[in-house]
């Protein structure tokens, strides 16, 4: 019990009274913390983050990692893991992706990461893949496409007839005003 004091003392002082070059010095003493100004030569773009000195460029960036609210989409009571209900989550800032028309399964699952990154892609709309990729993980071309609909050339590109949440009629085809976010 005799190093309880001294600790909470240096930890008092280095939370209250250093500059924060003097808290980086720490934290790199103690702990194993990138430098905060210091950009790694090896990194790559699925090593970055914020404040980690590398900054690749993204095609998107969800808001709230960008703007370091991780608390927005994890539970810091439970290690900082995704919230139990996600889906709740990403409706709260999303409502125009959920609907009462006929859902996606993945919408109507919850299950928004199948399709989604919940931090930063080099794709669009926070996408895993392409688009075309992402529908094909799980729609079989030859199999659950028509070929008179999707024979023809440009339609590598899913959403221009069907929306990727919901959508008006079966199929889920419909506006896809509100498509790839």
């Amino acid at each position: 019990m005799r190093w309880f004091v001294p600790i909470l003392s240096l930890v008092v002082v280095v939370a209250v009274g250093c500059s924060e070059a003097t808290r980086d010095r720490l934290a790199h003493f103690f702990f194993e913390v990138p430098a905060a100004d210091a950009a790694r030569e090896d990194a790559t773009p699925e090593d970055a983050g914020p404040g980690l000195g590398i900054e690749p460029q993204f095609a998107s960036v969800h808001a709230p990692y960008a703007e370091k609210q991780c608390t927005a989409c994890h539970a810091p009571e439970n290690q900082m893991r995704v919230l139990e209900d996600l889906t709740d989550a990403c409706r709260a800032c999303h409502p125009t992706y959920f609907g009462d028309a006929v859902e996606h399964e993945p919408v109507a699952e919850g299950e928004c990461a199948t399709c989604h990154q919940g931090h930063r892609s080099q794709h669009p709309a926070l996408l895993r893949s392409t688009v075309l990729d992402a529908c094909t993980e799980c729609h079989d071309p030859p199999e659950d496409l028509s070929e008179e609909a999707h024979g023809g050339a440009g339609v590598e590109n899913c959403i221009t007839c069907h929306d990727p949440h919901f959508g008006g009629a079966p199929y889920l085809k419909g506006s896809s005003e509100s498509a790839g976010g």
